[in-house]
C-alpha cells in the first residue's frame, strides 16, 4: 500500500508510521505537515519548520509542508490528497488512538477526497503504545505541557519509562497525552539514519501551556 503520513513530528505519527511500515509491501510515499504561513511553525505542535525538515531528512521520506491559515485545514488537506492521488497514493496514515470525533472527521474528509484512511495504532492501550515506543528505541522530548503545576516539571524531559511511570500515578492523566497533556518531538529511533541534533531555548507560557522552544 502506497500512503501519505499525516505528520506533526511527535510520537503518535512516528509510531503510526513505524507500525504501518512493518507490513511487507507498505510504502510511505510522503509525510504531510501543515504550518503557519507567518511564524514558520507547524500548526500541530508549534515546532519550527526546520526541525520537521531535519527530522524527515534523518528518516529519508519526502516531506510536503503546506502553509495554511486558520479554518482552511480541510481545504488544503483535500488539495494535497488530490495531488498525491495523481502519483498513485491511495491511502492516508493517521496517528489517532481513540478520539472518535477526530477519526470521524478524518474519515469524512478522506471519503469526500476518495482516499482510504488507515489508523495503525487505533484502539491500542496507550500504556502498550508507550512501552513499545520506548523499547523499540525511539527517543522524544516533551516540548509543551498543559499549564498546570503538576506538568511543569515534565517540560523538556525525555519520554522514558520513568516519566511514563510518573504520569501513570497522576489522576485523570492519559500517559500518551491524548487529552492534550503534552506534545513531543521525536529526534531518534529505528527509522532514523542519524539522530537530530538540537538546542533548547528559554521556557515560556501562554494561557494554556508551558513551552520549551527547541531549534537546530
Amino acid at each position: 500500500m502506497r500512503a501519505f503520513i499525516s505528520w506533526s513530528g511527535g510520537k503518535d505519527c512516528m509510531f503510526a508510521l513505524h507500525t504501518f511500515l512493518k507490513t511487507p509491501g507498505n510504502e510511505a510515499a510522503y509525510l504531510v505537515n501543515f504550518c503557519e504561513p507567518e511564524s514558520n511553525k507547524s500548526r500541530s505542535h508549534g515546532l519550527d519548520k526546520a526541525l520537521i525538515s531535519a527530522q524527515v531528512e534523518a528518516i529519508q521520506i519526502p516531506l510536503i509542508q503546506e502553509p495554511i491559515s486558520t479554518g482552511s485545514y480541510e481545504f488544503h488537506l483535500k488539495k494535497i490528497i488530490a495531488q498525491l492521488k495523481e502519483q498513485g497514493v491511495q491511502y492516508g496514515v493517521f496517528g489517532d488512538i481513540y478520539l472518535d470525533a477526530h477519526r470521524d472527521w478524518i474519515e469524512r474528509v478522506c471519503a469526500e477526497a476518495e482516499i482510504t484512511p488507515l489508523f495503525p495504532i487505533w484502539g491500542r492501550d496507550t500504556r502498550d503504545i508507550l512501552h513499545d515506543f520506548i523499547q523499540e528505541g525511539f527517543k522524544a522530548i516533551l516540548v509543551s505541557v498543559l499549564k498546570q503545576d503538576r506538568f511543569k516539571a515534565m517540560l523538556g524531559k525525555s519520554l522514558d519509562d520513568q516519566l511514563v511511570a510518573t504520569m501513570r500515578e497522576m489522576e485523570g492523566v492519559d500517559p500518551c497525552g491524548e487529552n492534550g497533556e503534552y506534545h513531543t518531538y521525536v529526534f531518534d529511533g529505528p527509522l532514523f539514519k542519524h539522530p537530530v541534533e538540537f538546542k533548547t531555548g528559554d521556557e515560556y507560557a501562554d494561557e494554556r501551556h508551558y513551552f520549551l522552544p527547541i531549534h537546530l
